[in-house]
């Protein structure tokens, strides 16, 4: 979506959005030199504003919770490439690496 869209969407003025994007706290994709917006943009500006207006946290601890989500999604993402791996190998490989991770968390 476009900015108006987003804009009207989101229920955003121009000068808070203006505000977010030079802190970073959205980074639309650009398309020949457009900021174009999608859903994910939409509900991390719905955070943000829930994380400022309901919880009353400030813009730096706003992007402290931010980096922290960023960092949580990228973590998940992560985790989802390990089990994808996890099962195109065999049985025998598969329970010898879940026989190893439980004995690591005994100790």
């Amino acid at each position: 979506m476009d900015e108006r869209e987003f804009l009207a969407r989101a229920d955003l003025r121009p000068d808070r959005l203006q505000i977010w994007l030079q802190t970073g706290s959205l980074v639309p994709s650009f398309r020949e030199g457009v900021g174009h917006y999608c859903e994910i943009d939409l509900a991390r500006a719905q955070l943000i504003r829930d994380l400022q207006h309901d919880l009353g946290i400030n813009d730096e601890g706003i992007a402290v919770v931010l980096d922290l989500v960023d960092q949580v999604s990228g973590l998940r993402h992560v985790l989802q490439a390990v089990l994808r791996a996890l099962r195109a190998q065999p049985d025998a490989i598969r329970r010898q690496i879940a026989d190893e991770c439980a004995a690591d968390g005994r100790t």
